[in-house]
């Protein structure tokens, strides 16, 4: 067996078997919004699952110019309720990335070609996860407005991703962030998991995998993670999981949630 799957189902069973044991904490902070806080040994972590479907709900980006800026201080630039950090980044985004219908036009290539592009459909939000890993500065949809990206691709239609050589991390613990969507585009699936603090080293990317498939993603991508990862809800009090360099780090770009009359 590939190790890389053999890693996976170690992982899977581990999972099965903490989630035996862990206690969720649920709230619905707005319309069309759950989340989920779930803490037990060895893990820290926040799944925010959005209904894509409800016409309260609206998907925001960074656009070029409000670059490098605290997830709070996007949030509360552009309006949103919910926020996280998204591309990885040095200068400018690593990969595509759009805000409001305009590019990042200096945003450089390297891997990173993990994307998924919002946009307005009657009645919601539509999604569509594509490669663009060739293309950082050029969106083809022309639908879309928001665009953010990453890498690894961690599932595809269903199907777990393996790269064929091992990303910078991948099989390493860290503070995960990761963007997923269920069948459809339906449920828009966003996952934060702590790190790098005694007792709680994060989680590989391989962890997450079986993390979005048990909240029904069908297509995730894992994002800029380490001392980046971080989840802002307003309704919570602001920034409601840990990041580990204490205090807000300054990130590329940032994926937000705005909810009209929450």
């Amino acid at each position: 067996m590939n190790p890389a799957r053999t890693s996976l189902l170690a992982l899977s069973l581990s999972l099965a078997g903490a989630r035996a044991a862990a206690v969720d904490r649920v709230t619905r902070p707005y319309r069309c919004v759950q989340h989920i806080h779930r803490e037990l040994p060895g893990l820290d972590a926040h799944v925010v699952l959005i209904d894509l479907h409800c016409p309260a709900v609206d998907v925001v980006a960074t656009r070029p110019v409000d670059r490098h800026v605290s997830v709070s201080g996007f949030a509360q630039e552009y309006g949103a309720q919910i926020a996280i950090n998204a591309n990885f980044f040095d200068g400018s985004t690593c990969g595509l990335a759009m805000g409001d219908g305009r590019v990042w036009r200096d945003a450089y290539r390297d891997r990173c070609g993990a994307s998924v592009a919002f946009g307005p459909r009657e009645g919601g939000t539509r999604l569509a996860f594509f490669e663009s890993v060739d293309q950082p500065t050029t969106c083809e949809l022309g639908w879309a407005r928001q665009v953010i990206t990453g890498w690894p691709r961690l599932l595809d239609r269903g199907a777990v991703v393996f790269e064929p050589e091992e990303p910078i991390g991948m099989y390493r613990f860290h503070p995960r962030t990761a963007v997923g969507a269920t069948p459809g585009g339906d449920t828009l699936v966003l996952a934060v998991v702590d790190g790098r603090r005694n007792g709680l080293a994060g989680m590989t990317s391989l962890g997450l995998i079986p993390l979005m498939e048990e909240f029904g993603a069908s297509d995730a991508i894992n994002l800029d993670g380490g001392g980046s990862t971080e989840l802002y809800i307003v309704a919570e009090g602001g920034v409601v999981n840990r990041p580990s360099d204490r205090v807000e780090r300054r990130v590329g770009n940032h994926l937000g949630i705005r909810v009209v009359d929450p």
